[in-house]
């Protein structure tokens, strides 16, 4: 049962992925908009993640568990009836709430429920089973927007919350934590989410010209104070949501930081690759999801065997392998000529693939390689939180920059094409390749046709452009690897008492 949560919670990112494009003309949503569509649900994951294990632990993991599912499936129905994008958005983060409640709830019940050798066994099925929903995400996705309508995407939650909810109150005795502080850093949550939407919302408002640059810019700064005045609160509060001591072991430190620049990287390409298969190449949905299944499957396999690898292999080898192979299909992709179709970027996604699924399953098993038994929960909750504001923040990112270039380059290319600036705005927003027929107004023949080129290829500009801007972020994992090499060959050269004692400390 508790498999069929992580199922939902994973293929939820995917399956809406690919219905965004689709989504966005039924409500009248720019691309700029569209990315609220995902980063609403991980931006409200991300704040309430760690928070939320507190209180499964204090009222009861199967009560916060059936109170997630309430959640997701109110927030589901309200998804799926969604009229406007703002609705739709209320929606997603009400979802990304429930998951938040529901993913560290499962966790521990799954702990208390199996003894040590049948609870890795039982984690392992977890991860498999994730990897598989978020594989099948896609395909799912692709063929209920394609076939069905977008809004089955969501409206599918409802009878698998049900049986969730059933099997739960039958099969699941209440758990709670014993000596659980109730405290819990509302404060700290506030702050947190604060500060990631202004961030959020001031990437938005800066990418369009026709909103208040200045307003965004200073969205962005009060973004930054949030994030200090975090960092100050966080020091004096009791069961904080980000641990100072925690934070101060190194290798937990370097294993957040790496899975949040992992998370930028990769749902800011997930986001942009759906985008570009349907307004590029032409798919449909469901082909888009065809396209996406493969990364998404290899991606599965190859973070659950990187488990695996470790009882063989060094985890910092494997993590530099991960970033390399990351890093090689970024760039390979970035310079695939667009006349290469879908089959010059089957490549690049293995690569891709191959490099973010066990780059998330190395950088949780390093992170919690240096955390005690009793706080692995809450050490979870961290590096989780740091994944989705990580890809939280890539998506908008991601819409920035591809907004940016795109329209640098639509400017330039038709700067001899008499078009209004209503046909320009035409040209951004979803489904644009379908709309250039509607803006042969007043132009010649030869007039529209090179608007038509000009769209793809600043397309294909902006697009590749985004993902070179990206490379980057798997080498600088990969250092914060090296790094936390040299920091273990340097604690393994300190003495038992000053290993013992940093252990005390937790």
């Amino acid at each position: 049962m508790i498999a069929v949560v992580f199922a939902i919670l994973n293929a939820d990112i995917t399956t809406v992925n690919v219905a965004l494009v689709t989504l966005g003309k039924d409500l009248h949503a720019d691309l700029g908009d569209l990315q609220w569509g995902l980063n609403s649900y991980m931006l409200a994951f991300a704040a309430l993640i760690v928070a939320a294990g507190r209180v499964a632990d204090v009222f009861g993991r199967r009560r916060c568990l059936l109170a997630g599912a309430i959640l997701f499936a109110v927030a589901s129905l309200l998804c799926g009836i969604a009229s406007t994008l703002s609705v739709l958005v209320i929606g997603r983060v009400l979802q990304g709430a429930a998951g938040a409640l529901m993913v560290p709830a499962g966790m521990a019940i799954i702990s208390n429920a199996y003894g040590a050798e049948q609870r890795a066994l039982a984690l392992g099925t977890l991860v498999g089973v994730s990897g598989v929903a978020q594989s099948m995400g896609p395909l799912l996705g692709g063929f209920l927007t394609a076939e069905v309508s977008w809004r089955w995407v969501f409206l599918m939650n409802l009878p698998l919350v049900a049986v969730i909810m059933i099997v739960a109150v039958r099969s699941i005795q209440e758990s709670h934590a014993e000596n659980a502080s109730h405290r819990i850093d509302i404060i700290g949550v506030i702050i947190l989410a604060a500060a990631l939407t202004s961030l959020l919302l001031g990437l938005s408002a800066a990418q369009s010209p026709d909103k208040d640059q200045v307003v965004g810019l200073g969205l962005i700064a009060l973004s930054l104070v949030s994030f200090l005045i975090l960092t100050l609160v966080e020091r004096r509060t009791d069961n904080a949501i980000l641990d100072g001591k925690l934070l101060r072991l190194p290798s937990f430190l370097c294993s957040c930081v790496a899975s949040f620049l992992l998370g930028f990287v990769f749902f800011l390409f997930l986001f942009i690759t759906a985008v570009y298969l349907q307004e590029r190449l032409g798919y449909n949905a469901l082909t888009a999801g065809i396209a996406l299944a493969p990364l998404s499957l290899v991606l599965a396999v190859t973070g659950v065997m990187s488990g695996r690898l470790t009882s063989r292999f060094p985890l910092t080898t494997l993590l530099i392998i991960s970033c390399i192979s990351l890093a090689s299909g970024l760039a390979i992709l970035s310079f695939m000529p667009a006349s290469y179709g879908y089959v010059g970027m089957v490549l690049p996604f293995l690569l891709i693939a191959a490099g973010v699924g066990p780059g998330f399953t190395l950088l949780n098993t390093a992170g919690l390689a240096a955390i005690s038994a009793e706080r692995s929960g809450q050490a979870t909750g961290m590096i989780y939180m740091f994944r989705f504001a990580g890809g939280a923040i890539g998506v908008s990112a991601a819409s920035a920059l591809h907004s940016a270039l795109f329209r640098h380059q639509l400017v330039f290319r038709l700067s001899e094409t008499p078009l209004s600036f209503a046909q320009q705005k035409l040209l951004e927003q979803p489904g644009a390749a379908e709309r250039i027929r509607q803006i042969d107004s007043g132009l010649l023949a030869s007039q529209v046709e090179q608007v038509r080129q000009a769209f793809y290829e600043s397309f294909v500009a902006a697009f590749t452009g985004t993902l070179r801007l990206n490379v980057i972020l798997p080498i600088a994992i990969a250092i914060l690897t090296m790094m936390l090499m040299m920091r273990k060959k340097e604690g393994t050269r300190q003495t038992p008492s000053m290993d013992a004692g940093a252990a005390a400390d937790l």
